[in-house]
C-alpha cells in the first residue's frame, strides 16, 4: 500500500507540473478554447438576463420544469430539433462571477491529479505485474489515455456536438498526460 501511495503521489506531482507547463508555457492547448470578438456582448446578454451559473446548450427545449419521462418535454424537444436542424448551436459554460485562481484552486487540482493517478495505478499494477517490459507497462498507460479520451472528449464531440478543435486538443492533452505519467509508473511499478 505504501508503494502504491508513494508512486501515485509522485505521479500526481508529475501530472500537476506537466499540466501547468502544457497550459501555461507551451502551445499544446493554445487553441483549445477560442476567442470571439462578440464575447463582451454575449456575456452582457447573459448577465442582463440574470442567467444562473450553469451549462447551457442551444437550441434546446425549455427543460427547467421538465420531470423524468415528461411526454410534453420530449415532444417539445423533438419539435425544436426539427425546427432548428442545420442551424447554429452552442454549448456555454457560464459563471456569474469569475473564479480567480488561488491556493485552494491549486490544492484541489493536485488532489484531483492524485486521485486520477491513484485510480490509474490501482487499475494498472496488476497489468504491470503481467508484463515485465518497460514498454509494455508504458503502453498500458497509453491505453488508459485512450479510455479517458473515448469516455470524455470523443463522446462529447459525437453526442453533444462539441467542436472538433476542442475535442482534439483535449484528446492530445490526455495522451500527453498519461504518456508522461506513464513513463514514471512503468519505471516505478516494475516487476521485482
Amino acid at each position: 500500500m505504501k508503494k502504491l501511495l508513494l508512486g501515485s503521489f509522485v505521479g500526481a506531482i508529475i501530472l500537476f507540473v506537466w499540466s501547468a507547463v502544457s497550459w501555461v508555457a507551451l502551445p499544446v492547448n493554445l487553441h483549445t478554447l477560442m476567442y470571439t470578438p462578440a464575447q463582451d456582448t454575449l456575456l452582457k446578454v447573459l448577465a442582463d438576463n440574470h442567467v444562473p451559473s450553469g451549462t447551457y446548450a442551444m437550441p434546446i427545449a425549455d427543460n427547467r420544469t421538465a420531470g423524468w419521462f415528461d411526454a410534453k418535454f420530449k415532444d417539445d424537444a423533438q419539435k425544436v430539433m426539427k425546427e432548428k436542424a442545420g442551424a447554429p448551436t452552442a454549448t456555454i459554460f457560464y459563471k456569474q462571477e469569475d473564479t480567480n485562481m488561488n491556493a485552494t484552486t491549486y490544492l484541489r487540482g493536485f488532489l484531483f491529479n492524485f486521485l486520477a493517478v491513484l485510480a490509474a495505478s490501482i487499475l494498472l499494477v496488476p497489468g504491470f505485474a503481467a508484463d515485465s517490459s518497460f514498454l509494455g507497462r508504458w503502453w498500458l498507460t497509453l491505453v488508459l489515455g485512450l479510455l479517458i479520451s473515448a469516455s470524455g472528449p470523443m463522446i462529447e464531440y459525437n453526442w453533444m456536438g462539441h467542436p472538433w478543435n476542442y475535442a482534439k486538443h483535449l484528446m492530445v492533452d490526455d495522451f500527453l498526460n498519461w504518456g508522461i505519467v506513464g513513463l514514471w509508473l512503468a519505471y516505478y511499478f516494475k516487476k521485482e
